[in-house]
């Protein structure tokens, strides 16, 4: 979700592509299912995990790197300028000197 675009935020962009929402989920709930099944820890050799070892550090993560990357992204459009033939010039973090 980070790396779809390099300066609109998650709430700019939206979240239009299914077959990435899609592998979000099933990720998601495929490791829950291999963590959690009674019979799949059987077979596997697993035991389960508690639950806040399970979802605390990985949603603690999740949230450290989105603030992260949205305040990145606050940073660069507001060093962004309009040039007089309509290309964008970045003057902030990422900044090229050369246009194409």
């Amino acid at each position: 979700m980070i790396c779809k675009t390099r300066n609109l935020s998650i709430s700019q962009q939206g979240m239009f592509n299914w077959h990435s929402n899609f592998g979000l989920f099933f990720e998601t709930s495929l490791v829950a299912i291999l963590s959690y099944v009674p019979f799949l820890n059987l077979v596997l050799g697993t035991r389960p995990i508690a639950f806040p070892h399970f979802a605390v550090p990985s949603f603690s993560f999740y949230c450290v790197i989105m603030a992260y990357d949205e305040l990145r992204k606050i940073y660069l459009r507001n060093g962004m300028e309009k040039s007089a033939n309509g290309r964008t010039k970045y003057t902030g973090w990422v900044a090229r000197n050369t246009y194409y």
